[in-house]
């Protein structure tokens, strides 16, 4: 790692996380000058227990909010000007996002619609300027995250909005929000924080900033991820899952997009995979083929996935094999606990073959588009991680 000419890391966000968790929300608030939050969530995605958990930490706090529960995979910049006129009619003063995905997504470009002043945020594009920080942010996960809501990436109906000011003021990550009983859903947002987190560490310009982020993620992920699948009650490895989300993605939002970040990107965006189902499949073709460019990266993987005492004690020209070892056996290690929920392939996935052609145009754009065509083609019928 070569730091001579210097690195910069951001991380504006600050994350309070653990049992009732919730409950320091209004002090929190009091500290970014709010008083007056609007909530923006989706009772279908979200659920009227967690929004009740959200509303009920305002307690005797004395604090007036709003509640929008109606965000929808169909989100658009539409409702983005519809939320934008609901703020400012509501005399609002802050925004709090509760769940993951695009109810985050959508908070954020409401934010920066309100910050800008956009006399229409259906003009919003990729292309507008975003110079300096935006109004206070809050963003509360639940466990259907994808690892993205830490981010500087914002995605409205395929749009991309990127920026270090999107990103939150404050997480807060509370056990009562973090468990699910659907072990998919739990494992999808594993995979691509782990995927995320994975790239990170094997970035080109990594820094130890980015090392530590991404180190943290992967062993919390490691550690904790089957349990929280295999066990809806575990809530300290379910709150592990979601601290290791948050942190990955202040670690992707620090480096260039990496491989896998941007195939679960296409896919979600075009048919609402969720990201990490698409990472997983990719996950071994895509280290295994770094690997053989840099087998120096071996030693970064084999740390992040097994002990100190394996680590140390394993002769340095086997540590790439070893390596792809452990990431094998974490995988089938996680599908095995998930009964074969999860999709091994894009068939699986119900990705059908006719479509094939619309996503190569869309990978196509990508600067190595022919490296990611031949990963999916890999993943496309036959079966992933072999």
């Amino acid at each position: 790692m070569d730091l001579s000419a210097g690195f910069t890391f951001t991380c504006p966000f600050k994350t309070n996380s653990g049992n009732r968790a919730l409950e320091h929300l209004p002090l929190e608030l009091s500290a970014l000058n709010s008083r007056k939050p609007l909530i923006i969530t989706s009772l279908d995605l979200v659920g009227r227990k967690d929004i009740r958990t959200l509303t009920g930490a305002f307690g005797d706090s004395g604090m007036t909010m709003g509640v929008y529960d109606d965000v929808t995979d169909k989100a658009d910049l539409s409702l983005v000007e519809q939320l934008k006129g609901l703020f400012i009619k509501g005399q609002y003063d802050s925004l709090i996002a509760l769940g993951g995905g695009v109810i985050v997504d959508v908070a954020k470009v409401v934010n920066l619609a309100v910050s800008l002043k956009a006399a229409d945020a259906r003009q919003l594009s990729a292309e507008t300027a975003i110079r300096g920080p935006l109004g206070s942010f809050v963003v509360v996960p639940t466990a259907a995250v994808t690892g993205l809501e830490t981010s500087k990436y914002a995605f409205v109906n395929r749009m991309p909005f990127v920026s270090i000011h999107l990103m939150p003021n404050l997480v807060i990550l509370d056990t009562r929000l973090s468990r699910t009983k659907d072990g998919k859903t739990m494992a999808e947002a594993g995979l691509a924080s782990f995927g995320r987190a994975l790239e990170a560490s094997i970035a080109p310009d990594r820094n130890p900033f980015m090392n530590a982020y991404a180190f943290a993620a992967l062993r919390f992920i490691r550690e904790n991820l089957i349990t929280a699948v295999k066990n809806s009650r575990a809530k300290k490895a379910a709150l592990a899952v979601a601290n290791a989300a948050a942190m990955s993605g202040c670690a992707v939002s620090n480096t260039d997009r990496g491989v896998l970040h941007r195939l679960g990107q296409v896919f979600q965006n075009m048919f609402h995979v969720h990201p990490g189902v698409i990472m997983g499949m990719c996950l071994s073709a895509v280290i295994a083929d770094s690997l053989k460019k840099d087998s120096q990266l071996g030693s970064a993987i084999l740390r992040s996935l097994v002990g100190d005492d394996e680590y140390a004690s394993m002769p340095e020209a086997k540590r790439v094999d070893e390596a792809m070892s452990a990431l094998r056996r974490f995988l089938d290690e996680l599908d095995n606990s998930l009964g074969g929920k999860m999709p091994r392939n894009l068939k699986d996935a119900g990705i059908p073959r006719y479509m094939m052609d619309d996503i190569f145009k869309v990978i196509a754009r990508e600067p190595d588009g022919a490296y990611l065509r031949t990963v999916i083609e890999r993943v496309s019928d036959g079966p992933a991680r072999a």
